[in-house]
């Protein structure tokens, strides 16, 4: 290998050539691709991610429907029923003394 190596006559030209209107070419192909979207088959994978997305939370909340739409209507209807029988089960006068509990409650008067 040459020692005395003179990056100062190497110059400022081109390492390599292209034929005439190459970059410009090159540059309306790019754009052409660009605007014209994505290709087809990505267009469908989307839209099967989006149907899948869509189906999955209809699923989910019809789930959560199905999970805590009878418990609720179970603990409201049970909830007071027990209550009632509670409350049927107690003596004469611990029936009493939890009305009188009950006629002096500020917050129930109101």
């Amino acid at each position: 290998m040459e020692k005395d190596f003179d990056f100062n006559r190497i110059g400022k030209r081109m390492p390599y050539r292209t034929p005439e209107g190459f970059l410009d070419e090159m540059e309306a192909n790019i754009w052409k691709e660009v605007q014209g979207g994505l290709p087809q088959t990505h267009k469908r994978k989307t839209y099967r991610l989006r149907i899948f997305a869509a189906s999955l939370a209809v699923a989910a909340s019809i789930a959560l429907l199905l999970v805590f739409s009878p418990v609720f209507h179970q603990r409201q209807t049970d909830s007071f029923s027990k209550v009632e029988q509670a409350f049927a089960n107690l003596i004469q006068e611990d029936q009493a003394y939890m009305l009188a509990v009950y006629q002096e409650d500020l917050f129930m008067n109101e």
